[in-house]
């Protein structure tokens, strides 16, 4: 039953609400965040986990009443860390730009190289609030910065907007970018007494948001202040094409194939004439055997990916060889929205791995009563085996896209994300995300973003004025605590075997447009990360299973314990200038059973013809051999993996099955249901929950103990759908309006909750943790059932047994 409810973002939770227990104040109390063995631990050897919010723009620079109240609101959620993210904006009005009257830079000097003393004081007092209560910080220096004129720029007439791209090549621009690092990191706090670089509250120094050489620019390439960037691109890249082929000749025929020249009859590398590839959001996709001609060529593309990589790597290295000369202590992150293999290749040289990665994410222009979302879905019925063409990107699901950036060997932060409220049942997200983390073993979740707001009472606690702020997104603010608790305390288990996907040189030369067809499958099921060889094509890891790119032909898998092999090129090389025919028909000669389109043995799993098996996006087939193999080869008991419709971990405690429309997991230590209720929720095996809605989230935590089989006090929230009552969704083609209307409400749970115990009593909290009203039981075969109506505007409830 729909009951309107609030959330404040500024009140702390109190109760069995309060998750401060989850933090070890004050931040730092355990020495600076080091990596090893491939995660984040601090200095002491305490395993270090982070989940938490970032705050953009104006955001981190509160007025200092506003920096206590949400250092309190923060650790009373179970935040125990911080992104401080995009300080560097322009000022502007509202929304995703700095405070007007105290920005951290001092935009009104002309330039963009001072601190505005008033905003660089608001944002030193709420980094020490964060600290005292155990919140650490992740710093971001480049984000959405706007240089000035004053910046004395190689170019005049400098962009009135920030842009990507550019910066990681003109080296004007990289200077002043290693002057605000210093002057930013090497400031002292007069609030803490130490200067970023000697305060262990940051958790990482992040160089450069969402920014790469293959992130595209063609949404602004005929601006008349970008074009000179622009062409210092070109000419580059025309450099690094002569200092390759050393001639147009041989040049042009590198990139010629079946006496087709890819090089068109005006370009010349001396000239400095030779195009390159026009990106987009992400690294553009290029079919391996499509069309050689013109400007989306193999051949081009190849060459561009070498000069993109070593653009970026040559950039990141600079910056991070900097921040490490001014004596900072911390791992330090290239950047994130990494999605092509060259593009997650070309920032490994950071110490950590992030990525960032949407749901329902709204179409630009963002208006904030009315959105355009392109196709939108239901979390818990999207199957990420079936990728989903928007006409913009194929996509899946959000642990698909992000599994793209996770690196061996190195710690992994889902640095932003969010399943925004435009669909009414999103709840399921992000526990899936926070379980799905535990079982890859991952070290941070941030969600994008808390509010982008410099004060703690300018926006309403029954309204969603800005879908992006989630500070009163019930399906995330009430299940925050409880995903923070599932992820900081590992409630779910890592995975008992791990899978490496190997990537050869040749592969980065390329990106198939089912590039992450395997993510869609084994990070549900198992850990997956990524291999990169940077010496010859020979995998020599420990990996239960290994995979290969399989962008081209080739690869040797020959001495991992267990080996899967396909391919989407015919070729060993993106320029396809040696034939890989043979190849792995001669591989399909170690194997002995027949499958539908493969091949297995003791040790192998051979696909010959990937494309006829799932070049229309479906990945159901190439999954269900995976699963097949994995069973086969004693890596998985037959009631795990790929089982009738449904994704089972193959440590058995989360369960996905997109088709029925129901998330689970069970554990020792918690107990989650999302989806169709029909058939009731077993929560534990003496909670049950009966319940009517057509949609609904349950989550069970034990309270004062770690097992839920012995516990006697528990914490349950019941919720369905959110969001605001009176709102529209009207369907237009492939895309829908969403038109926020009314007050802030969730569904409440209508049903039967039946406990096996001869006393128990069911307290209704309001959304802080106070409590409402006490339910009355009814005695029931040995056990109490409580009625509910749906009547209470409650989603949580305190559960106590005798």
């Amino acid at each position: 039953m729909k009951q309107r409810i609030k959330i404040d973002k500024a009140t702390p939770n109190n109760g069995v609400l309060d998750f401060s227990k989850l933090l070890d104040a004050p931040a730092g109390k355990h020495g600076f965040t080091q990596v090893r063995d491939g995660n984040l631990y601090f200095a002491d050897g305490t395993r270090a986990k982070f989940i938490g919010f970032n705050l953009p723009t104006r955001s981190n620079t509160p007025d200092h009443h506003t920096a206590e109240r949400l250092a309190e609101r923060f650790a009373s959620m179970g935040v125990n860390v911080i992104r401080l993210h995009a300080a560097d904006a322009a000022p502007g009005p509202s929304g995703w730009s700095s405070s007007v009257d105290n920005p951290l830079i001092d935009y009104d000097s002309g330039s963009s190289r001072n601190f505005n003393e008033k905003g660089l004081d608001r944002f030193d007092y709420f980094i020490a609030k964060l600290k005292e209560k155990g919140i650490y910080v992740q710093i971001d220096l480049l984000v959405a910065r706007v240089f000035q004129n004053g910046d004395d720029l190689d170019y005049a007439d400098s962009p009135p907007f920030f842009f990507k791209g550019f910066t990681h090549v003109n080296e004007r621009l990289i200077e002043l970018q290693k002057e605000f690092a210093t002057n930013l990191l090497c400031h002292v706090n007069p609030y803490t007494g130490l200067a970023l670089i000697d305060d262990p509250v940051v958790m990482t120094i992040q160089v450069n948001n969402e920014d790469s050489i293959f992130r595209g620019t063609e949404d602004i390439k005929n601006e008349k202040c970008i074009i000179p960037y622009r062409e210092e691109l070109q000419r580059r890249f025309n450099r690094h094409l002569l200092a390759k082929y050393d001639t147009r000749k041989n040049l042009a025929k590198a990139w010629t194939y079946n006496d087709i020249c890819a090089l068109g009859e005006e370009e010349d590398p001396e000239a400095g004439t030779v195009r390159f590839p026009e990106g987009s959001f992400y690294q553009v996709t290029n079919d391996p055997m499509g069309d050689w001609a013109g400007n989306v060529s193999p051949a081009r593309y190849a060459d561009f990916m070498e000069f993109g990589i070593d653009v970026n790597r040559r950039y990141y290295n600079t910056m991070i060889d900097h921040i490490r000369s001014l004596g900072a202590k911390v791992p330090v992150n290239t950047s994130n929205l990494l999605n092509g293999t060259a593009d997650v290749y070309s920032h490994i040289d950071g110490d950590i791995m992030e990525n960032n990665t949407y749901f329902n994410h709204p179409m630009p222009p963002f208006h904030q009563e009315t959105l355009v979302v392109p196709g939108m879905r239901e979390y818990v019925t999207s199957n990420p085996l079936t990728v989903h063409k928007d006409g913009i990107y194929m996509r899946t699901e959000m642990l698909q896209m992000a599994t793209t950036a996770v690196v061996a060997g190195k710690p992994f932060i889902l640095s932003e994300w969010n399943e925004y409220g435009v669909n009414p049942f999103h709840s399921t997200a992000f526990i899936s995300m926070a379980a799905y983390a535990c079982l890859n073993d991952w070290d941070g979740l941030m969600v994008y973003c808390y509010h982008t707001s410099e004060s703690w009472n300018d926006q309403p606690d029954d309204v969603i004025t800005d879908i992006f702020d989630a500070y009163n997104d019930p399906s995330l603010i009430c299940q925050f605590g409880f995903m923070a608790s599932l992820f900081l305390g590992s409630l779910v288990r890592p995975a008992e075997h791990q899978v490496d996907l190997v990537f050869t040189k040749n592969d980065l030369k390329t990106l198939p447009s089912s590039f992450s067809m395997p993510n869609t499958f084994l990070p549900y099921i198992t850990s997956l990360r990524n291999v990169f060889l940077d010496q010859g094509d020979t995998y020599t890891g420990d990996a239960d299973v290994a995979i290969t790119g399989g962008f081209v032909n080739n690869g040797d898998l020959s001495q991992a314990k267990h080996a899967v092999y396909f391919s989407w090129s015919s070729f060993r090389d993106a320029m396809r200038h040696t034939s890989g025919t043979g190849r792995l028909e001669r591989l399909a000669e170690q194997t002995d059973e027949e499958l539908t389109g493969a091949k297995l043995g003791d040790r192998l799993l051979v696909f010959e013809d990937i494309s006829s098996l799932a070049g229309n996006g479906d990945y159901t087939a190439f999954a269900s051999k995976i699963d097949t193999a994995l069973k086969r080869w004693g890596l998985l008991p037959s009631d795990r993996g790929l089982v009738a419709n449904a994704l089972i971990s193959d440590t058995g405690e989360i369960n996905f099955d997109p088709i029925a429309g129901t998330f689970g997991i069970h554990t020792p230590g918690c107990s989650y249901f999302s989806g169709d209720p029909a058939g009731g929720i077993k929560l534990t095996k003496d909670i049950v929950l009966n319940a009517y809605n057509d949609r609904l989230s349950a989550a069970l935590l034990p309270v004062n103990c770690d097992h839920i089989d012995v516990a006697k006090s528990f914490l349950i929230t019941l919720l369905g759908p959110t969001g605001m009552d009176e709102t529209i969704f009207t369907s237009d083609g492939f895309t829908t309006i969403v038109d926020h209307q009314g007050k802030l409400y969730a569904d409440t749970a209508e049903g039967s909750l039946i406990v096996q115990s001869q006393k128990a009593t069911l307290t209704a909290l309001d959304t802080v943790g106070t409590p409402l009203v006490n339910i009355v039981g009814t005695p029931a075969d040995g056990g109490v059932v409580f009625n509910l109506d749906g009547t209470i505007p409650a989603v949580h409830f305190l559960l106590e047994l005798a």
